[in-house]
């Protein structure tokens, strides 16, 4: 089963990043029907089909080049499930792990229709933004899962507790909020940084901001330019709250021995995140830096998820009796990788 996950995990990784890679590159309609293209199991055999579609629109979503980056992601997507279907019949067989694999094969076969609509619905940005942050849960929950015997439990303030939900939570509003400006392509609408366009509070339309199921060809965007500019100024007044919430976390938990390791990771992670945010602007979003952007996106919430289930609150008034055991017989708290709290 360790086994399992672990391949899931390293599959994952270089399934997230090509899925991005082919939203990025214009290639998310390279193939127009789901599962197959065109009705074929790979565009080798719709090579006819392609080339006509060509033929009918030369600079449109259909390409051959397109169509194997499409179907490359497809196949990855495939074999992942596989790999979470044999990882769930193990955990059902055996009677272990049965939450995880539960809620690993619900993620799957959710991300699975998603995935599906994504194509059939024309790239709706409601369900490219849904399929993107779902596809991310899933790489943090096998992260958690694959990664749980070498990170011990820590027994923290209920304050402590929340405050780690509440980061998870804002994170994950964060990559729901860079989706939507992905999906609505409105990742240039704000030139300049640290203003936008020039002013510190552009003009923007927040109310046109949310139509919800209105779609978004390849090619522009169907939002108004001042709609655009709101999903991208909240975009960037989401990261600076979460950047205040992240160091406020970091201080709170830095008291525990047990979790520093995990929190400088944490740190470090989301101080290139920032840096590559920037250069996505000042660089007028680059294919590699706007790819890596996702990739530390996909880091981040893994690695806030596995912190979270790591973290288990207990009442202040016992924790704090644990650590003044901790503080009579220091080997015995060290042992248990149990810390000091500040309180």
């Amino acid at each position: 089963m360790r086994k399992l996950l672990w391949l899931a995990v390293v599959l994952a990784c270089i399934l997230l990043p090509l899925g991005a890679y082919v939203r990025l590159s214009q290639a998310g309609l390279g193939c127009p029907d789901w599962p197959g293209c065109f009705g074929q199991l790979s565009p080798a055999q719709a090579a006819q089909d392609i080339a006509h579609a060509m033929r009918l629109q030369a600079d449109g979503p259909v390409s051959t080049d397109k169509a194997w980056k499409e179907m490359a992601h497809r196949y990855l997507a495939g074999g992942l499930g596989l790999l979470l279907l044999a990882y769930c019949w193990q955990a059902w067989r055996t009677r272990q792990q049965l939450f995880a694999a539960s809620g690993l094969l619900v993620l799957l076969l959710l991300q699975a229709m998603l995935g599906m609509l994504t194509v059939t619905l024309q790239l709706r940005p409601l369900i490219v933004a849904s399929h993107l942050l779902l596809g991310m849960c899933l790489f943090a929950l096998l992260c958690s899962t694959a990664s749980a015997r070498y990170w011990p439990s820590q027994a923290v303030a209920p304050s402590h507790w929340r405050l780690a939900a509440l980061l998870l939570l804002v994170l994950a509003g964060q990559i729901a909020l860079g989706g939507w400006m992905a999906a609505n392509q409105a990742a240039l609408a704000c030139q300049g940084f640290p203003r936008c366009n020039g002013d510190w509070w552009p003009a923007m339309q927040l109310s046109a901001a949310w139509p919800g199921w209105q779609g978004a060809d390849q090619q522009h965007a169907t939002l108004p330019l001042t709609a655009l500019v709101a999903v991208h100024w909240l975009h960037r007044v989401g990261a600076a709250l979460l950047s205040g919430l992240l160091l406020l976390t970091l201080w709170r938990l830095w008291s525990y021995p047990s979790l520093r390791r995990q929190l400088c990771l944490l740190g470090l992670l989301a101080g290139l995140q920032l840096l590559l945010g920037m250069a996505n602007v000042l660089l007028q979003r680059p294919l590699p830096i706007a790819l890596a952007h996702h990739v530390l996106a996909m880091l981040l919430l893994a690695t806030v998820w596995t912190l979270l289930c790591r973290l288990h609150a207990r009442a202040a008034r016992h924790v704090s009796a644990m650590v003044q055991q901790a503080g009579r017989r220091p080997s015995t708290w060290l042992g248990k990788g149990i810390g000091p709290h500040p309180h």
